[in-house]
């Protein structure tokens, strides 16, 4: 015998997932989906260490190791999901995480001064994701 930890409903029973409607996504959840908040927050977390190795090209390696966890991470979940994504969100999860990245720490450090294009940051961190989400919305049928 298989073990089994929920139940089968008999036939005719109802359940309360019968009931409910489908919840139809919001323009913000879809915006929202664009940034890759796992890899943000384990960024974030791990910047504060920066300024502790002695070498002075972490940061970007830091970065680097971020920007290439984003399509690997959106491809294993879609893998494991069975949706796979399309090629454009791979492109709009990356350029958000990028843009996230840069704005919580500068990792072009050892190359160039930060203190001039942090507005452009700013910015950026909001107008990725929107125009993404504006690009990759699905088209209705009229």
């Amino acid at each position: 015998m298989p073990l089994a930890l929920e139940r089968r409903p008999s036939p005719g029973s109802f359940s309360i997932r019968d009931a409910l409607p489908p919840v139809r996504e919001s323009d913000l959840d879809r915006l929202l989906k664009l940034i890759p908040t796992e890899l943000i927050a384990f960024y974030a977390a791990a910047v504060p260490i920066i300024c502790e190795v002695p070498w002075r090209y972490f940061a970007f390696l830091l970065f680097l190791t971020g920007t290439a966890l984003v399509p690997l991470i959106l491809f294993l979940d879609g893998h494991s999901t069975g949706q796979r994504a399309r090629w454009p969100q791979y492109v709009v999860r990356t350029l958000a995480f990028i843009t996230w990245a840069m704005a919580i720490a500068w990792p072009f450090a050892p190359w160039a001064s930060e203190s001039e294009l942090r507005w452009v940051r700013s910015l950026a961190v909001v107008v990725v994701p929107f125009v993404g989400a504006i690009l990759l919305r699905e088209k209705t049928s009229s």
